[in-house]
């Protein structure tokens, strides 16, 4: 058996820490890149959950000014809201409801 002098000791120990070490540096690139994949994908699926958040934010305002139309489009009976208080009450609300279309941005 070849006796192993100190520098082939250190040899061996050199080479064998290369090896430890390049094999770290792998192991090491490898999980950022997994985790950057990861990241991306998540900020992906955020990015989609936010546009159809958006989309379905539109149609609901686009269903509520469709809805406030009809009703501005329905006029309250005539009459004077000084002599006939449900008339009072039937003018204000359609006000009201006029306004909620307009607060929502409806084009009239």
């Amino acid at each position: 058996m070849p006796k192993i002098t100190a520098r082939r000791a250190n040899i061996i120990l050199l080479a064998l820490v290369l090896v430890v070490g390049t094999g770290n540096l792998w192991a090491t690139h490898d999980e950022v890149g997994a985790q950057a994949a990861q990241q991306h994908a998540f900020q992906a699926a955020e990015k989609r959950q936010q546009e159809a958040s958006a989309r379905a934010g539109v149609l609901i305002v686009h269903k509520l000014c469709v809805s406030f139309g009809k009703l501005a489009a329905e006029k309250p009976p005539a009459g004077n809201p000084a002599t006939n208080p449900s008339r009072a009450f039937d003018q204000g609300q359609h006000a009201v409801l006029v306004g909620l279309g307009s607060d929502l941005g409806c084009r009239s």
